[in-house]
């Protein structure tokens, strides 16, 4: 199925689009994943996404799930205290974020938003920032990376780490409407076959 498409991703404008097999999303995931290694992040580590509905999103959390790395997933959506206080909670050592997006008519400055977010958040020690609108953007030299850069020279081939059944995948934080934010940690086991009877008995 390598030739298969794996993802159809349509943006903003009726002319953007992404076609991504099966084969290159393997690519992808693991340059990514050998990135994140690079960057000194491991099983067991917490890795923060502030990002779109861009298929970088599903690469990360692919490449993190590969290396046992946790995901905290941010909606993009979310002020930049929103995010600071589910990077804080969570002891996140790196952030993978984008220069903006677009919404509607409205463009996103989500870098802006990141640095606000991490101006108060030590443990964050790298920021991969993804280039999606080619905005010009604040820089941190010593803690920003482009993404595209730190992917270049990484092999596409990466070994998964073996996990138990009770490992935690990603963690999902709850809305915080009701008070402060709580993370759901969902294991890497139950996720998974949930997953999987979900496909089977609700969608056959």
């Amino acid at each position: 199925r390598g030739e298969q498409a794996a993802i159809i991703w349509e943006g903003n404008e009726p002319d953007q689009s992404r076609t991504i097999t099966y084969r290159e999303l393997h690519q992808q995931v693991c340059r990514l994943a050998n990135a994140l290694t690079h960057c000194g992040i491991g099983k067991g580590d917490r890795v923060c996404l502030y990002l779109p509905m861009i298929p970088e999103a599903v690469v990360a959390m692919l490449a993190c799930a590969r290396i046992g790395a946790i995901h905290s997933v941010v909606f993009a959506g979310f002020s930049s205290e929103a995010f600071k206080h589910r990077v804080r909670d969570s002891a996140c050592r790196l952030v993978i974020t984008v220069d903006g997006y677009r919404h509607g008519n409205k463009t996103i400055g989500q870098k802006e938003k990141t640095d606000q977010g991490l101006s108060d958040c030590p443990s964050v020690k790298t920021v991969l920032v993804v280039k999606h609108l080619g905005l010009d953007i604040p820089w941190d030299s010593g803690r920003d990376v482009w993404y595209h850069e730190a992917v270049a020279d990484r092999s596409s081939e990466c070994p998964v780490a073996e996990m138990d059944a009770e490992d935690p995948l990603f963690i999902l934080y709850t809305s915080g409407s009701t008070g402060k934010p709580k993370g759901v940690v969902h294991t890497t086991g139950g996720y998974l076959l949930f997953a999987a009877m979900s496909h089977r008995y609700a969608f056959d």
